[in-house]
């Protein structure tokens, strides 16, 4: 059978999906006819003490259950994810939770709610990185905070003023070479200052979660959050002590995520429900509560400044980061550190052959804003979009192809990156050719649109794999030869299930349709941590290929016991299995298992009933402690690349930015199934659209976000978009050494480079710089006002 990597199999959910017999989370409700429901009392201000909480009428309220305060006792809120910690004497965003309600209906809960009274005194609150590093700032959490190293950090005294502020939570410095020797050497400096907004995850789906109370004091939970091992399961068995025999965790179909459901912060709260009710609960957010209480992205502010020689050879990055956590404290997971990783794996900051040149000064700092999380890049779009315009500008300012200085100064596979890593896999120069010649970046629009003026850029982007968790798998072959798969990665809508399935169906050689896929149920499918990084084809794929093999040798071993002949020949391919130097050349599988009789008892060989396991598990090799600046040979596992170019039109009288064109390439390492990959790379494409032009926060007086729904927050809709024949997505795959099959993921490197092409587009465009995003018309427009003022003075 020929091979099925990269063949472009149907989605083996599409059937399910498309005809509504899917189920998903909230369709769910009809299972508990007797389920009670929970809403949340939350603050109306970013910043509040909580001077008197009373519950008295709601709990008077007939139908009411359990209203749950951060008074509670015996509740350790530090251990809760930031996003569902209730309030205790401070509200420290609005639309914190300052109470839960569980009653019999969701119109007692809602009533019950109205009944809570709360006094609050407004308190001066932080919204954004400008107000929470001023010299001397609002504190957003404890006034009292000592901002301190982490321990490995040897900071220049004339650096060290920029932590002089207790909502500095967390921060990572990295220094390679001779950045000041190396800028002072510069023929060219550019630098600049660079901004991106707050947004929110917008699934179709929101957050849901139903918890059944079971008869001997467990709980079984469906939700379609991630990680039903990994982050549910272990969050619910650590933060609330229940024995992993009495969790379950079941995963439906889940309406999007784009990895803000990475964070359990409703799952927590309704197993905690669930047990004090002692009922089967239900938790599903508003669409208003997805935006003023599920985690945000985490912003990021950078300064850059770059030195390279006449010929375009870019020989320092001098780079400050600092990323907007939202109200969490010394949470120093987001210390910089994953975001400034986009600075390392895409360029040399050297002459070629030469160590890098790179400072790093990186710090999260705390806003009075929703607690940030995963989501899509894990910072690097944001990190990145500032270097990317500065790459812009200095082939600008130099007279040369953008394309052009990117090829001279892009990392090549073999090489060392930044930090001191082995970069195994890189087609990112493929990926930026083939964007650059779909949209024709280096010849002039031809300007044929009145006001609109048309302008073309172009931009590149890397991000790091994450290394860490473990992921487990485990292939049946039945005694009728049909063979099922169980994995516990979260399918978030990019179709791993089909990939996996694909793996299976390859090394069986067998129709994938030949294959049976169970996922995501605790009781039933083995250890998986989460899907997150882009590294479920990588992680799961690896570890399903295991118990592909672990079941065919054990497989072969029966067989070859059978005939009396060596494992090594016997080969297998679905339901037939060749032998060699045996009487027999060919068996059916299937008819050496035998049944279990009187005279046959089963104590050994292939039984009737009693399938072949195959079992996989794949770990990444650990990372090096990075020293004391911020260096290793291993700080991350791999790295995915994308390529992006646009053709823009700008209105010069509204500012309005339409996307033309875009051109997409993605470095997948072998794809094992292409149209999922050029569905992942459409999908993210018109996502990084709008990040780049319409989506961010907006907030009242009290510090609410005032968008917070569908209307007013914006969102690309069709005719936001280019057209089908213009969006172009390409795969320019270059193997993986240790990916299955050479393949790695790539969703979230997409949305990187499509920022900064639109920005140099705009320049093209209109001659106006933009120095952040997103780049809506009123932002575009003052630009290019500021810019004829100034043409006029002159």
């Amino acid at each position: 059978m020929d091979t099925l990597i990269g063949k472009g199999e149907k989605r083996i959910d599409a059937y399910d999906k498309v005809t509504g017999k899917g189920l998903y989370a909230s369709d769910f409700d009809n299972q508990f006819p007797n389920m009670a429901h929970i809403k949340a009392k939350r603050s109306p201000y970013a910043h509040a003490g909580i001077k008197r909480l009373d519950t008295t009428k709601a709990k008077a309220l007939e139908g009411v259950l359990y209203i749950l305060t951060g008074n509670e006792p015996g509740i350790d809120w530090d251990q809760y994810p930031k996003a569902s910690v209730l309030a205790t004497d401070r509200a420290l965003w609005a639309g914190q939770t300052i109470a839960l309600v569980a009653a019999e209906t969701e119109e007692i809960a809602e009533q019950a709610v109205e009944l809570i009274e709360v006094d609050y005194e407004v308190l001066p609150h932080v919204l954004n990185y400008e107000e929470a590093m001023k010299p001397d700032p609002v504190a957003v959490i404890d006034p009292e905070y000592e901002t301190r190293d982490q321990g490995f950090m040897d900071r220049p005294a004339d650096r060290a003023t920029n932590r002089v502020s207790p909502n500095v939570v967390g921060a990572f410095y990295m220094n390679a070479g001779d950045v000041e020797q190396k800028l002072q050497e510069a023929d060219i400096t550019e630098e600049g200052e660079f901004w991106v907004g707050k947004k929110t995850a917008s699934p179709l789906e929101c957050a849901n979660a139903i918890c059944r109370y079971d008869n001997d004091g467990g709980i079984t939970m469906w939700s379609n959050g991630a990680g039903v091992h990994g982050v549910i399961k272990q969050g619910i068995c650590r933060i609330l002590g229940m024995p992993e025999s009495r969790v379950r965790v079941i995963q439906p179909y889940m309406g999007g995520s784009f990895g803000s459901r990475l964070n359990p912060y409703i799952e927590i709260l309704t197993a905690l429900m669930c047990l004090k009710a002692k009922r089967t609960v239900r938790f599903r957010f508003s669409r208003k509560e997805v935006f003023c209480s599920a985690p945000s992205n985490w912003p990021c502010q950078t300064k850059v400044k770059l030195g390279a020689k006449k010929d375009g050879t870019i020989i320092a990055n001098d780079y400050y980061l600092c990323e907007e956590i939202g109200a969490a404290l010394n949470n120093t997971f987001f210390s910089g550190r994953l975001s400034s990783s986009g600075a390392a794996p895409v360029y040399r900051w050297a002459e070629k052959g030469q160590p890098s040149n790179i400072r790093m000064d990186t710090y999260a700092v705390a806003t009075n804003t929703v607690p940030a999380a995963e989501y899509r890049g894990l910072g690097c779009p944001e990190a990145e979009f500032g270097i990317e315009c500065l790459v812009n500008k200095l082939a600008d300012d130099l007279g040369m192809s953008p394309v052009e200085i990117r090829m001279k100064n892009i990392i090549d596979a073999g090489e060392r990156d930044c930090y001191g890593e082995l970069i195994t896999s890189s087609g990112l120069k493929k990926c930026l050719q083939a964007v650059a010649d779909a949209v024709r970046v280096e010849e002039k629009p031809e300007q044929d649109m009145g006001v609109w003026k048309k302008g073309r850029g172009v931009a590149v982007g890397g991000k790091q794999n994450t290394p860490l968790g473990r992921s487990e798998a485990e292939v049946w072959y039945n005694s009728d030869g049909t063979i099922e798969l169980f994995i516990s990665c979260d399918e978030n809508g990019m179709g791993v299930t089909t990939a996996m399935t694909q793996i299976v169906a390859n090394e069986f050689g067998v129709p994938i349709t030949d294959v049976k896929t169970t996922k995501g149920d605790t009781a039933i499918t083995p250890y998986d941590n989460y899907s997150a990084s882009s590294r479920t084809t990588y992680n799961t794929g690896n570890a399903v290929l295991a118990a592909c093999h672990d079941c065919i040798d054990k497989l072969k071993e029966e067989i070859a016991r059978h005939f009396g002949l060596h494992v090594s020949k016997v080969e297998i391919e679905g339901k037939k299995a060749y032998l060699k130097g045996s009487y027999v050349q060919e068996v059916d599988i299937p008819s050496l298992f035998v049944p279990v009789g009187m005279f046959t008892q089963g104590n050994w060989g292939l039984q009737k009933g009693s399938p072949v396991k195959g079992h996989g598990l794949y770990c990444p090799a650990p990372i090096h402690q990075w020293d004391k600046n911020g260096l290793s040979d291993r700080v991350w596992n791999w790295f995915q690349y994308s390529a992006a170019a646009v053709e823009v039109a700008v209105n010069e009288e509204t500012g309005q930015v339409k996307v033309l064109k875009v051109a997409s390439s993605a470095d997948t390492g072998n794809p094992i199934n292409p149209k999922l990959v050029e569905g992942q790379i459409e999908g993210g494409v018109h996502m990084a659209i709008g990040f780049s032009t319409m989506e961010e926060h907006l907030y009242n007086e009290r510090g609410e976000i005032a968008n917070c729904n569908f209307s007013d927050y914006r969102l690309p809709g069709v005719l936001d978009m280019p057209k089908n024949d213009d969006v172009y997505a390409f795969i320019n795959p270059d193997p993986l050494p240790d990916g299955p099959f050479g393949a790695k993921g790539m969703a979230e490197s997409i949305t990187i480079p499509v920022g900064p092409a639109i920005a140099e587009a705009i320049y093209q465009a209109v001659g106006v710089r933009v120095t952040g995003y997103p780049m809506t018309a009123e932002r575009i427009l003052a630009l290019i006002q500021e810019k004829k003022a100034k043409e006029a003075n002159q």
